[in-house]
């Protein structure tokens, strides 16, 4: 079964995404403003079995952008397990 991701408004303009497989809560990925929601969701398509793979071996992560390694960082307690394959990221909004 897909992964089913849920955006939760959590200031006056970024959201959480929130990532489900079955039901069950396995991560969450970078937050966003509005405009990038969908292009986020189409990275986490693109990057499912990555990201399974990394609950399956590490649990609940997070994803997050680390601008020193110019990378998407899959962290579990605060430590780099995986990165999201740049082969997976989507245009950003801001690039038209």
């Amino acid at each position: 079964m897909p992964l089913r991701v849920r955006s939760e408004l959590i200031g006056s303009k970024l959201h959480r995404l929130l990532i489900f497989q079955d039901g069950q809560y396995i991560g969450e990925y970078e937050r966003s403003q509005e405009a990038d929601i969908e292009r986020k969701k189409a990275e986490i398509r693109n990057a499912e079995a990555e990201l399974l793979g990394i609950y399956r071996r590490h649990g609940v992560f997070v994803v997050r952008w680390d601008g020193a390694k110019r990378q998407k960082s899959v962290r579990v307690k605060g430590t780099e397990v995986g990165t999201v394959p740049r082969a997976a990221w989507e245009r950003p909004s801001w690039e038209g």
